[in-house]
């Protein structure tokens, strides 16, 4: 029996042999045809709902508008039949007015409904009927390691393509993705191997590096001196960006289409994590500790003091810091909340009415600017010198009223520093606002 089996395993290895050396790389041509097949259909199954986003300006001189040439460039996706367009904030950069080039490559002018700076997400509209949504899949169900297809814009050139896997979740939900994507496909369209929307690019991200530039500066010893300080800067790491998850971006477009903006919920506590002494002591396995609880807030209103264990939030068990505070924002400002608390060892149940978070950064909108008229240039004065006194008289009004010139220089400049510490002060504040939960 064991020979039949030796002589039947060697007939097929022989078989093997033989049809791999007359048909030498079938296999391989066979895979890569099949691959070929299906990243085609999936760009052409999104084309029908892929966008082109330009922003457009306008200049006001002499009274008259002029339309300047467009800034920047990005991609959308529709996401209704009647006219609303998703993309990220990125692509918007604070402007109001848009070109949308629709996939029959018809331009129509684009308003903007709202953002979400936090999550980087825009809802444009435009003035149109019987467009083909995008069809979304469930970002919820990705895993490390699956694959996924960007489409978008490459330096404005339609329907480029990348590639890439999926590297995991951040804590702050974006979907990490080893796609080497190109300017131009912010707020494109990130599609699963079913042809679904599962996110919407938002960036690429950044790894310090640093560059040396020469300085030179004058010493009291020697004339010159020469250095080269190192100075880090930030620059876009190499196939790696960032992805926004569909399910997040739904929940905040729907928001953004009814109301014109997005108001998070806000608590108003300290939250710190819990050590291994109060899981043991309490007997539970995660949860959040309130460190401090801010005056006047919400949490203070409900009854939550120093010490406290937060346990569950509306019916979700608490993991950690950045958990409690991914629930809370997910709630809508004047949304009522029950959670549990341990407090002495008992377990209370508490309700809170939340209060509107503040946004953590935004863009300006910026308006429509003046042309300044162009100055003529000052005639050149003719000068007879009938002595060279008069000669050096001239030259010392013309060293004063530069010096006049410089003090009032330096005077603005003063002005202007003392304004960026306000803002520099004012940012720290924010900063610190935005650590309050």
């Amino acid at each position: 029996m064991k020979f039949r089996y030796s002589v039947l395993l060697l007939w097929l290895m022989s078989c093997f042999f033989l049809f791999s050396w007359i048909k030498p790389g079938y296999a391989q041509r066979k895979v890569l045809s099949s691959l070929e097949e299906d990243i085609t259909s999936l760009v052409e199954s999104i084309k029908p709902s892929l966008v082109t986003i330009e922003t457009e300006s306008q200049a006001v001189k002499g009274g008259r508008r002029k339309n300047m040439p467009s800034t920047f460039v990005g991609s959308g996706i529709i996401y209704t039949s009647n006219g609303y367009i998703l993309t990220s904030a990125s692509v918007v950069g604070g402007m109001k007015s848009f070109k949308v080039t629709l996939p029959d490559q018809n331009s129509l002018e684009g308003k903007l409904v709202g953002t979400d700076d936090e999550l980087n997400l825009a809802v444009l509209k435009v003035k149109t009927t019987d467009l083909i949504p995008a069809k979304l899949g469930n970002s919820d169900g990705i895993r490390v390691g699956s694959w996924l297809t960007v489409v978008g814009n490459s330096y404005g050139l339609p329907n480029a393509v990348a590639l890439g896997l999926v590297n995991g979740v951040r804590e702050d939900g974006f979907i990490q993705m080893s796609a080497n994507v190109s300017p131009g496909s912010s707020g494109g369209p990130v599609l699963d191997t079913y042809g679904k929307v599962i996110g919407l690019v938002s960036a690429k991200l950044s790894e310090p590096s640093y560059i040396g530039a020469i300085q030179i500066y004058n010493d009291k010893n020697m004339k010159k001196a020469f250095t080269i300080p190192p100075r880090e800067i930030e620059l876009p790491s190499s196939g790696v960006s960032l992805a926004l998850p569909i399910n997040k971006v739904k929940a905040i477009a729907d928001q953004i289409i009814k109301y014109g903006s997005v108001k998070r919920g806000y608590l108003g506590i300290y939250p710190d994590g819990i050590d291994r002494r109060l899981s043991e002591r309490y007997n539970i396995r995660a949860g959040v500790l309130v460190d401090e609880v801010v005056e006047g807030s919400p949490a203070e209103e409900a009854g939550l003091s120093h010490g406290d264990v937060i346990i569950e939030f509306g019916g979700t068990e608490v993991e950690d810091v950045s958990h409690i505070r991914q629930l809370i924002k997910d709630k809508g400002a004047g949304e009522h909340v029950e959670f549990s608390i341990i407090r002495d060892g008992e377990v209370k149940k508490l309700g809170v009415v939340l209060g509107a978070a503040k946004p953590a950064y935004g863009y300006s909108w910026m308006t429509d600017w003046e042309v300044p008229e162009t100055p003529k240039p000052p005639e050149t004065p003719e000068f007879y010198y009938e002595t060279s006194y008069e000669y050096m008289q001239q030259v010392q009004d013309w060293k004063d009223r530069d010096k006049k010139l410089l003090d009032e220089l330096r005077e603005e400049l003063n002005k202007l520093a003392e304004e960026m510490k306000e803002m520099s002060e004012e940012l720290e504040r924010l900063k610190r606002e935005k650590s309050k939960e």
